[in-house]
């Protein structure tokens, strides 16, 4: 199929592109240079002059931090352009998140109520409420992402090991209250490319997508710390941390996805660590 995929250079785009590309699939993933996602119009023509057969949204202003002020930039990214991508009708894969959850009846089904507590949850669920009843629309929820990158900032996991590095020995206080599941970023692409439109597949409306393993950040660094080369003492539990705040388990149920049989099982969290680092 013509493809075409936007946020293609981020973290989850990298991943998507290449799987697509292996998979036989022309993609087309403009740059921001090219086309402000932001700006209606050059929306409108990137979907003229492409004409694609599938879009699949992987752009998004996804820090928490820069999200709660609700820019016009961050609202456009994280509001209007799913609904505009939506309105070319034809289908579309749009990336949401746990975050339109709040942590406190974990497991979630994909029917559960919304109920985000920070900006970031507040605009990917505005976003899904705009778009879920169209015929032509998937949305994928998935939790924090990690995976291969130029650098290892890209990712609130990664970032882990960037931090402990840089460090130089010091302790570095990792927060030990939120449970995250961590989820390697190859693997949702498969996972994509398994709901594109196919023989026989006929998607709509909301699905989860998720890694097994609960973890803090604490103890993702824990993992994380001799893979390179760090010590373990370095990893400071926080059990208050001041930042934005998160839920505490978003974990995310994939029933759904294993009733169509389209589940794919995710990578263990240390190989595909390995992999990364």
């Amino acid at each position: 199929m013509k493809i075409l995929l936007t946020g293609g250079s981020g973290l989850l785009g990298r991943a998507v592109r290449a799987e697509l590309t292996a998979g036989g699939h022309t993609v087309s993933a403009p740059t921001h240079a090219e086309y402000n996602l932001c700006d209606g119009d050059a929306v409108a023509r990137l979907l003229e002059t492409g004409r694609p057969e599938a879009i699949v949204n992987c752009a998004a202003q996804r820090r928490p931090d820069l999200c709660e002020s609700d820019s016009p930039e961050v609202h456009s990214l994280n509001i209007d352009l799913p609904a505009r991508l939506a309105a070319a009708g034809v289908p579309l894969v749009h990336i949401s998140t746990d975050y339109v959850f709040d942590g406190t009846d974990a497991p979630y089904e994909t029917d559960a109520p919304r109920c985000p507590l920070n900006g970031y949850g507040r605009q990917k669920a505005a976003a899904e409420e705009a778009i879920e009843a169209l015929p032509n629309v998937v949305i994928l929820r998935v939790p924090i992402l990690f995976g291969p990158t130029p650098d290892l900032r890209a990712s609130a996991v990664t970032v882990l090991a960037a931090n402990l590095m840089a460090a130089r020995g010091a302790s570095v206080p990792m927060d030990d209250v939120a449970v995250r599941y961590p989820t390697f970023t190859p693997d949702v692409a498969r996972q994509i490319a398994a709901m594109l439109p196919g023989v026989g597949i006929t998607l709509q409306g909301i699905y989860h997508y998720t890694g097994t393993e609960a973890m803090t950040k604490h103890l993702m660094a824990l993992t994380i710390a001799p893979l390179v080369g760090c010590q373990a003492e370095q990893c400071l539990p926080d059990r208050h941390p001041t930042a934005v705040p998160r839920p505490y388990d978003c974990h995310l149920s994939v029933r759904r996805l294993q009733e169509a049989g389209l589940w794919v099982p995710p990578t263990p969290f240390v190989s595909a660590l390995l992999r990364v680092l």
